[in-house]
């Protein structure tokens, strides 16, 4: 107890000092807090479902001129012929994305749900092959019965809230027009699953006894359970054998070929195949950010403390002459970190909060649903013991060299000498080292968003707003949408309108293009997007030859951008117009040929494009509209939008998107990561102006006499301030030298991922090395001015 009351005594005393250290610690804690939530959440994903190193996904591959593309997708007789023919796979399970418009209960109109998510179709065999409890049902006589639907417990308390499950057994879905019969609820997953499925039914008998092996569909998927990892050779090379005997001819006259393949269930997470993913090199980015977070944190700890063992040499030499044992004075120094980082884990928990809120687009929301508390704690706890170990163990060997002798012949305790400050040195170097790489990656990151942002897209993107159509029955889908525009072109609040894919976005289809050559034909990989004929207008489209597109081109007229001309072997633009290329075995003419534009974000090189017309609905489902150049009349503009569409679209709700807005959600990722960096760096620089804060306070209290001297003979205060910033701002100049070259690799390396990026120069590390450098310096000279405007009078006197 007696030790209890000292150590508090002892912190209280240096309170400043406590402080300090506490809030260091305290950043460090909650950065490793939140990070480890989200990696032990990523990294649980199905490590908990049984016989999970028996279980695989199937997919498919094509192999084009020596190229394979993956497709997270497989033919529809894939999981029949599988559980046919193959003694050695115990289960083959398809999982069918099943979508209707709206799900709702017969006899309650208040209670709809459009567009749920999460609706599979699938077999009995899921059940055997998943993890679900079952609550109300069984699993082994489910979907006997025609049009059976199985619920979650957290959908069963969705669509029936006041009902018990065992009342919710028997009740009546509406799933569009057909009606299901509620036949089982199970309990949600408790752990992380690829399995992500909140109703199952039937697959319908149409998908289940389908023919069709030359079409794969993205939301077909398989799942199989094989009896021992030996034998997936086998099964593969015999899957591949079918597929090729079934697709072969058809697939040969474009040139490629189909086959399948197999990822184990404990690796999917970290795929592309998986319904939620997650990169597995970001998930180790994140933990080595929280490790050099807890580093610093450390080291501001290390260097607080070692700068304060001077000062507390005259304690430690009265204890050694009472008899304590080096062995007791360094469990009593232990204890003291101890009870600090205790302090700073107590406020870690509020930072936490905020942390969890600025990052709220990144951190998981499916996160807090699974209860981690025990493994949360048992991970503070063993951080607490190793933050208390890291940031103990060079001041507890300062401690222990304090030799009594010295403390009686000096008076003042700060002068006793503790040997090289070599180490201290070190580790500020280390520190600003990294809170400079981070500095430098917030402004290269910064410059690269706003290059990818601001540069010219080859086409207009400004005061545009875009609609997507309905395309639920309920919601008029039916309604001829060149109606709706001609109404819309109509109203003089607006300046053009047309149909069609946005010029750039993720939404388009792809094929081949084939073109005769002199040497026979060259055959290319395109995207197409289909567009009316006021497209060109609208996005003010440069035409390089031929002409506009034409409702009347719909038959057989295309326009092709510069890189598919080229690559197609024309010699010119206008060589190209009027030349005919096949297209799913149809031909088609060049009508005009356009310059290049963007049609993906800037990680992507521009691609071949085709420009295709139409006129049929289900292939233009989007409206762009270009508003007026005064934004002032742009609330008016809306207001007479909305009452056309409500005219013709009365069921559907009325929401449109600036186009632009539009564009910057197409660099989400890297916004994030920014984010992510942006938030790390102010830590890193909040870390080490915190350590800077007590080096110089302590700096400055075991140079009052030379200071006071000083102002005697005439020195002014701007100079006292120099001679005590010196020596960090030199340390602080040389982490600059060391984390440049680191930075501009990292920075390089992240930069490969873009086509269009901008090119790393001297100057972007000059900038941030100087605003790191002032930032040290405004930290440091409050404490400096302070001391050096002491009246040395007084100075002397103290001393």
């Amino acid at each position: 107890m007696n030790n209890f009351k000292l150590i508090f005594r002892q912190l209280w005393r240096n309170r400043l000092f406590t402080l300090l250290n506490i809030v260091g610690l305290s950043i460090g804690i909650s950065a490793c807090w939140v990070i480890f939530r989200i990696v032990n959440y990523e990294f649980s994903f199905d490590q908990k479902h049984p016989d999970k190193e028996l279980i695989y996904k199937v997919h498919t591959s094509y192999l084009e001129n020596n190229k394979t593309d993956h497709f997270d997708a497989i033919p529809a007789p894939l999981p029949a012929f599988v559980k046919e023919n193959f003694a050695d796979v115990a289960l083959s399970v398809p999982v069918f994305s099943e979508y209707f418009e709206k799900v709702s209960l017969p006899n309650n109109k208040a209670l709809v749900f459009e567009d749920q998510k999460e609706i599979i179709g699938t077999t009995p065999d899921y059940f055997k092959l998943t993890d679900y409890r079952w609550l109300q049902g069984n699993k082994d006589i489910v979907f006997k019965n025609p049009n059976e639907v199985v619920l979650t417990a957290s959908r069963a308390k969705l669509y029936f809230p006041k009902n018990a499950f065992a009342d919710i057994i028997g009740k009546t879905l509406s799933y569009d027009s057909t009606l299901f019969t509620v036949a089982g609820i199970v309990e949600d997953l408790t752990y992380p699953s690829s399995f992500i499925g909140k109703e199952f039914m039937q697959i319908p008998a149409k998908d289940w006894t389908s023919t069709t092996w030359t079409n794969s569909n993205s939301n077909w998927q398989m799942f199989i359970k094989v009896k021992s990892a030996n034998v997936i050779a086998p099964i593969l090379k015999s899957v591949d054998a079918k597929i090729h005997e079934m697709t072969n001819e058809e697939f040969k006259k474009y040139g490629f070929s189909m086959s399948s393949n197999l990822i184990p269930l404990s690796e999917l997470h970290f795929t592309a195949f998986a319904q939620k993913s997650s990169d597995k090199k970001t998930m180790y980015g994140v933990i080595g950010i929280g490790v050099f977070l807890l580093v610093l944190a450390c080291i501001n700890y290390i260097n607080l403390t070692t700068a304060q063992v001077p000062h507390r040499a005259k304690e430690i030499g009265i204890r050694k002459t009472l008899g304590e044992s080096q062995k007791r004075i360094t469990f009593i120094f232990f204890l003291e970190t101890f009870i600090i980082s205790l302090f700073a884990l107590l406020l870690s928990w509020p930072i936490v909060q905020l942390i969890q809120v600025s990052l709220s687009s990144y951190i998981p929301k499916e996160m807090y649903g699974y209860a981690d508390d025990l493994t949360v704690l048992l991970f503070m706890g063993g951080l607490t013991i190793v933050i208390t170990l890291l940031a103990s163990w060079y001041p507890a060997l300062l401690i222990n060299k304090v030799k009594i002798s010295e403390v009686i012949k000096i008076t003042g305790g700060g002068k006793v000498k503790m040997g090289g400050l070599s180490l201290r040195k070190i580790l500020i170097v280390f520190q600003f080292a990294i809170a400079q790489i981070f500095v430098v990656s917030t402004f290269i990151i910064g410059m690269q968003l706003k290059h990818s942002l601001n540069s010219k897209l080859g086409f207009t993107q400004e005061a545009i707003i875009s609609i997507q159509l309905p395309s639920k029955s309920y919601q008029n889908s039916d309604t001829d949408p060149f109606t709706f525009k001609q109404e819309l072109k109509g109203l003089s609040a607006i300046k053009q309108v047309a149909l069609g894919h946005l010029p750039m976005s993720g939404d388009h289809w792809g094929n081949s293009i084939v073109a005769k050559s002199d040497t026979g034909e060259v055959r290319i990989d395109h995207q197409f997007k289909f567009i009316d004929e006021d497209y060109f207008r609208l996005y003010n489209i440069h035409i390089l030859a031929g002409r506009e597109i034409k409702l009347s081109d719909t038959t057989s007229g295309i326009a092709l951008n510069l890189v598919a001309i080229e690559k197609l072997g024309f010699k010119s633009p206008s060589a190209a117009i009027g030349n005919f290329v096949k297209i799913d075995d149809q031909d088609k003419q060049i009508v005009a040929v356009i310059d290049n534009f963007h049609s993906k974000n800037m990680h992507s090189e521009i691609g071949p494009l085709e420009l295709r017309p139409s006129i049929k609905k289900g292939q233009l489902n989007t409206i762009s509209i270009q508003l007026p150049d005064n934004q002032k009349t742009w609330s008016s503009s809306l207001q007479q939008i909305e009452k056309a569409w409500k005219k013709h679209y009365p069921n559907a709700p009325f929401k449109y998107e600036f186009y632009d807005q539009q564009i910057k959600n197409l660099y989400e990722n890297d916004v994030k990561f920014s984010k992510i960096i942006n938030l790390s760096t102010s830590v890193t620089i909040l870390l080490s102006c915190l350590g800077l804060i007590g080096l110089v306070t302590i700096t400055t209290a075991q140079r009052t006499k030379e200071i006071g001297i000083r102002k005697v003979l005439g020195s002014k205060i701007s100079g006292i301030v120099g001679l005590l910033s010196k020596e960090y701002l030199k340390l602080i100049f040389i982490s600059i030298l060391i984390a440049s070259p680191i930075a501009w690799w990292a920075m390089h390396q992240w930069l490969n991922d873009f086509a269009y990026k901008i090119t790393l120069s001297w100057w972007m590390f000059t900038i941030p090395a100087v605003i790191t450098l002032l930032v040290a310096f405004i930290t440091m000279s409050y404490q400096s001015v302070r001391a050096a405007s002491v009246n040395p009078v007084d100075s002397l006197r103290d001393e």
